[in-house]
């Protein structure tokens, strides 16, 4: 079996790919001809190219995102500690989840109104008045929010039965059942929701956490699934490695049909299309999340120094990133540019300038006062949540 100690660089990888994956989103709602009404800033100039991007980008990041924390729960607290683990945790993911939902998402939700008008209100009146009505959110820190719970509800369960998470004396490979059993429990996770609510509806409960109903299953499937892969000891020397050339395939063929299914059945109503969409959209995560993770396996697993330089800052970069991105958006509307090209420009100047921003402004003076400043090419400490 692989050494403990090694480093799955290609799991580190695949989350820097999924970050600007979220921003290439991000991006691309605004540029949509179909979007979402409350979306922060659209463009004027839109093309369904984007719409694509939405249909297909959407399902499969967070999914990613979930599983990765859950891939590295257990031995993180196997490590640290009960109390050391939710030290760091605190610091790590419950204060800035606080900080991001009271400070930031009011600032990100004040420009849907900035955006759409020549007189907007004073953002301090809208910050304590109109933003915990009908614009209250969390941004893209409910993530946050909700993967704190995940690791609440995985600790308490770790200190009732912590045998359930002690790994494997040996790996093992997935029974031939286990792929239909998780298909068929995330659709069923998506029915539960949509049966209530739109498939892409989102909801606060108390104001505490922000929640899509018919995925929130889905993301506690994936957070589970990372929990269970590395009790069996996937990605090592004799573990489970996917293959990337039949979960490509498989990616390819549910991708289509998925998005086929989507643009026929918009807002499904009748339970058997609901169904219908549950069963090809989660086939669609499944396929391609394991394309990807067979794919970074195969071909991006190694710790090179830019990987190293933007897994260590992807973490932030997620943090800051609709900071940089909405105002650029925003500033090009009036350009007359191509809308491919302000496309371009938004996410490559995001991505850039939030790195940028974090590895050479925030973490330098950082590194000097510790006095671990060193050439190109030092080990990265870069951890895992």
């Amino acid at each position: 079996m692989q050494n403990s100690s090694e480093r799955l660089y290609f799991i580190d990888n695949l989350r820097v790919f999924t970050i600007f994956l979220v921003i290439v989103l991000h991006a691309s709602l605004c540029y949509m001809v179909y979007a979402p009404q409350w979306w922060y800033v659209v463009d004027p100039q839109r093309s369904f190219v984007f719409d694509i991007n939405v249909l297909l980008i959407d399902i499969f990041i967070m999914p990613t995102m979930f599983f990765a924390a859950g891939y590295f729960a257990t031995p993180t607290l196997r490590k640290k500690g009960t109390g050391a683990f939710w030290i760091d945790k605190g610091w790590r993911i419950l204060l800035p989840w606080v900080l991001g939902s009271l400070c930031l998402a009011p600032l990100i939700a004040y420009m849907i109104i900035f955006s759409r008008t020549d007189t907007p209100p004073n953002y301090i009146g809208f910050w304590f008045g109109d933003f915990w009505g009908p614009y209250f959110q969390q941004a893209h820190y409910w993530f946050l929010g909700v993967l704190t719970l995940f690791f609440l509800a995985f600790t308490l369960v770790n200190g009732l039965i912590p045998r359930v998470f002690q790994k494997e004396a040996r790996a093992t490979q997935p029974s031939r059942w286990l792929f239909p059993a998780f298909l068929i429990i995330t659709t069923g996770a998506f029915l539960a929701g949509n049966l209530f609510y739109s498939a892409d509806a989102w909801e606060h409960i108390s104001y505490l956490f922000v929640i899509q109903p018919a995925r929130i299953g889905i993301y506690a499937a994936y957070f589970a699934l990372g929990i269970y892969s590395w009790r069996c000891g996937w990605f090592t020397a004799f573990g489970y490695r996917p293959r990337p050339l039949g979960w490509s395939l498989a990616a390819v063929i549910t991708a289509i049909a998925y998005l086929a299914y989507r643009i026929a059945h918009p807002a499904p109503t009748e339970l058997i299309v609901k169904l219908g969409w549950g069963l090809l959209q989660n086939a669609f995560s499944m396929t391609t999340f394991f394309a990807l993770l067979a794919l970074f396996q195969r071909y991006v697993n190694q710790g090179g120094y830019w990987w190293r330089r933007f897994g260590e800052n992807s973490y932030g970069i997620y943090y800051i990133h609709n900071l940089i991105l909405l105002p650029t958006v925003y500033l090009l509307r009036p350009t007359g540019l191509p809308v491919l090209l302000k496309f371009v420009i938004v996410v490559l100047f995001t991505m850039l300038f939030a790195f940028v921003f974090l590895e050479y402004i925030v973490k330098v003076p950082l590194r000097w006062r510790k006095g671990t400043i060193k050439s190109p090419g030092y080990p990265s400490n870069q951890k895992s949540d």
